[in-house]
C-alpha cells in the first residue's frame, strides 16, 4: 500500500517537473519564431532602403554625372560655344587655357557645394555636387588617360549644319541631365545656388531670372573667347549657345511634366445637359458640373469643368459654339493623376 502511493508521488512529481519545461519549450518557440519575424522584417525593411537609395540618389548621380560630360564632350566643346552656367564657363576656361573643362567644373563646384551644404540644404548639395565631380572626373579621365580616349566629337568643322545640329544635341543631353537632378533633389546645383542664395536676402528677385542673368553673362563673354576678327564667329558662339539653351529648357520641362500635360476647360452655360453630354460622347472625357451665380446679373447658372488633351482644343471649341450664351475659358495643367483617358 505505501510502496503504491510512493510510485503515485513520483509520478506526480514528476509530470509537475514535466510541465514547466514544456511550458518553456513552447515560450523558447514563440520567440524563436518572433525572432524570426523580426529579422524577416528587418531585411525587408533593408531592402526597401537600399531600393529608395538607389533610385533616388545612386542612379540619378550617375545617370544625371554621365548624361552631361556626353552632352559637352561630344556636341559642345568641339563647335566652340558655352551653353551658360557653370558648364558653360568651365568650356570657355578650358578654350582660354587648353586645360580639361573637368578640371575648372572641380574648382568651381567645391565652393559652391559648402555654400548649398549650409544654406540651402545638405541633400540637395551632396546629390547636385557628387553629379557634377562625376562629370568632372570623367572628363578629366577621358582627356589625360590615353586608353579612355575613344570618345568621338561631332561637328568642328566649319559646318553650319554640323554646329547647329551639335548644339540642339547638346541641349538634349544637358536637359536630361537637369530634369534627372530636380527631379531627384529639386536643383541643378551650379549658377542655381548662386541664385538661390541672392534670393534669400533679395525676395523681388527670382531665382529662374538671376540663374538667365548668369547664363546670359557666360553666353556674352564667349564672344571674346571664340572670336576670329570675322562677324560670324561673334555671332556663331552666341547663337548656338541660344540654340542650346533653349533646347534644354524644353526638354527638361517634356521630362518634368511635359508628358502629363493637359487642358482644363471651364465652361459656364444655360444648358449644362446637353452640352455635357454631347462633350463626354465626342470627347471621351468626362464632365463635372458646378452650380454658379454671376455677380452682376445675379443669375444661376452652370459651371461645367472638362480636362482634355491638346489635340481635342479645337474639337471642343467647335462643341461650345453651338450653344449661344456660352462662355468658357482654358489653362494648361502641367501634371494629371488618375483616370485620365489619352
Amino acid at each position: 500500500m505505501s510502496t503504491e502511493k510512493t510510485e503515485e508521488s513520483k509520478e506526480i512529481q514528476q509530470t509537475s517537473a514535466e510541465e514547466p519545461q514544456r511550458e518553456g519549450d513552447a515560450d523558447g518557440g514563440k520567440t524563436q519564431k518572433r525572432k524570426a519575424k523580426e529579422k524577416k522584417k528587418g531585411n525587408r525593411n533593408s531592402r526597401s532602403v537600399l531600393k529608395s537609395l538607389m533610385l533616388t540618389a545612386v542612379l540619378p548621380v550617375l545617370g544625371s554625372g554621365l548624361i552631361r560630360f556626353l552632352g559637352v564632350n561630344i556636341f559642345v566643346t568641339p563647335n566652340k560655344f558655352a551653353p551658360g552656367g557653370v558648364n558653360g564657363a568651365s568650356v570657355l576656361l578650358e578654350a582660354v587655357t587648353d586645360w580639361n573643362w573637368g578640371i575648372f567644373l572641380l574648382i568651381f563646384n567645391v565652393p559652391l557645394f559648402f555654400l548649398a551644404f549650409f544654406f540651402l540644404g545638405k541633400r540637395e548639395a551632396i546629390l547636385s555636387t557628387l553629379s557634377m565631380l562625376l562629370t568632372a572626373g570623367i572628363s578629366i579621365l577621358v582627356r589625360y588617360v590615353p586608353a579612355m580616349q575613344f570618345l568621338p566629337a561631332y561637328g568642328g568643322d566649319g559646318n553650319v549644319a554640323h554646329g547647329l545640329l551639335g548644339a540642339v544635341a547638346g541641349g538634349i543631353f544637358l536637359g536630361i541631365a537637369l530634369a534627372i537632378m530636380i527631379k531627384s533633389c529639386g536643383t541643378s546645383g551650379g549658377t542655381t545656388v548662386l541664385a538661390s542664395l541672392v534670393n534669400k536676402k533679395f525676395r523681388n528677385l527670382s531665382v529662374s531670372g538671376l540663374t538667365s542673368v548668369l547664363d546670359a553673362i557666360v553666353v556674352l563673354s564667349s564672344v571674346f573667347v571664340y572670336n576670329d576678327g570675322s562677324f560670324t564667329s561673334v555671332l556663331d558662339p552666341v547663337l548656338l549657345a541660344l540654340v542650346s539653351l533653349f533646347v534644354t529648357s524644353k526638354m527638361s520641362d517634356a521630362i518634368l511634366h511635359g508628358f502629363k500635360t493637359a487642358y482644363k476647360f471651364e465652361i459656364i452655360t444655360d444648358c449644362p445637359e446637353e452640352l455635357a453630354e454631347e462633350i463626354m460622347r465626342e470627347t471621351r472625357h468626362g464632365v463635372t458640373k458646378m452650380e454658379a451665380e454671376g455677380m452682376y446679373s445675379h443669375e444661376g447658372k452652370s459651371l461645367l469643368v472638362c480636362i482634355i488633351r491638346k489635340r481635342q482644343i479645337a474639337q471642343l471649341q467647335r462643341i461650345i459654339k453651338k450653344y449661344p450664351g456660352t462662355f468658357a475659358y482654358f489653362t494648361s495643367t502641367s501634371e494629371v493623376y488618375g483616370r485620365f483617358v489619352k
